[in-house]
């Protein structure tokens, strides 16, 4: 049986992980990191230790050599899940909820996550506590292939710092420090627009796990990240002078409508009386926990489900022989 009290308390099953196995595989998703993305570490790192330094050029090549390494990612996260859920497919029926919700509902969830992060690493910004200075990390040459870099984001970050830290830690550690672990993966990359966008990298990148985690739909994940967050890349190949605007305020209403329409009814929540039946960030409210049917796997390695009481009658009463 799962016992969820906490973000950063283990979710219990049957058998305790092995430490020094979990330690290993820490380090592996931490190495493979460092490997597909030793690039961007070096150049995003490189740009936040001199901010002043002249903005880099890519060169028509240069773009179609990270297209290639996108591609590299992107398959190398894509066979990385299917071996994790291949791998682990009896255990995560014990480490995983019940998939809830829709696809609007993540959609929602972490387009609030990305405009609260984004509300607060430009409010550190201006009060001076962390530099946030959105600006293009380099110039190019050809401006329909940084279009499709920018639009294929989502391809080459979700499977490998959303997905796989999920399927691969979860009951192992729990779930809260996945977070910060997958938080702190993204806000690296992120560095070239100062401290501030380690925050607000770190901040949206851990949300991306809480959200993977309630709801699994990797393809929203990749769909928010390219069309919605990066939007505004559009306006190099829009030739309309209001082209920039237009997307800007199309990202802004987009992410911050959905900050208030995930907020509103939860604030709601909290003052009416009654109980409330939001999910809060530990998976599943207390009421849902305990209607919450038993999971299990069964030989094929398919998800069921068991009733919560032993002496349950069944719902539909057996048939007496004649």
């Amino acid at each position: 049986m799962q016992n969820r009290t906490g973000l950063f308390s283990r979710i219990g099953v049957a058998v305790r992980p092995n430490p020094l196995l979990t330690v290993a595989l820490v380090a592996l998703l931490v190495s493979a990191w460092l490997t597909l993305y030793s690039i961007s570490v070096l150049g995003a790192v490189w740009r936040w230790s001199r901010p002043d330094a002249p903005t880099p050029v890519l060169s028509t090549s240069d773009q179609g050599a990270d297209l290639l390494v996108a591609a590299i990612q992107l398959a190398a996260g894509l066979i990385a899940v299917a071996v994790v859920l291949r791998v682990r497919k009896a255990s995560l029926g014990e480490g995983l909820p019940i998939r809830r919700g829709t696809a609007l509902d993540m959609g929602v969830a972490w387009c609030a996550a990305i405009a609260a992060s984004s509300a607060v690493a430009l409010a550190l910004d201006r009060l001076g506590a962390a530099r946030f200075a959105l600006s293009a990390p380099a110039v190019v040459e050809s401006d329909w292939l940084a279009v499709v870099s920018a639009l294929s984001a989502g391809l080459r970050e979700e499977p490998l710092l959303a997905a796989l830290p999920v399927l691969l830690l979860i009951g192992r550690i729990p779930l809260g420090w996945i977070m910060v672990l997958a938080g702190a993966m993204r806000g690296v990359l992120y560095l070239y627009f100062g401290f501030g966008g380690f925050l607000w990298a770190f901040c949206w990148g851990a949300a991306a796990v809480w959200v993977y985690y309630k709801y699994r739909r990797l393809w929203v994940l990749v769909l928010v990240h390219g069309l919605i967050m990066n939007v505004q890349a559009l306006d190099r190949v829009f030739t309309q002078d209001s082209a920039a605007t237009v997307l800007q305020w199309a990202n802004i209403l987009i992410l911050f409508g959905a900050l208030t329409w995930w907020l509103v009814p939860r604030a709601l929540d909290s003052v009416l009386p009654g109980d409330s039946n939001r999910d809060g960030l530990g998976g599943e409210s207390t009421q849902d926990a305990e209607q919450r049917p038993k999971q299990r796997v069964d030989g094929s390695g398919e998800m069921t489900t068991e009733s919560s009481e032993q002496g349950e009658l069944p719902l539909v009463p057996p048939v007496p022989n004649p």
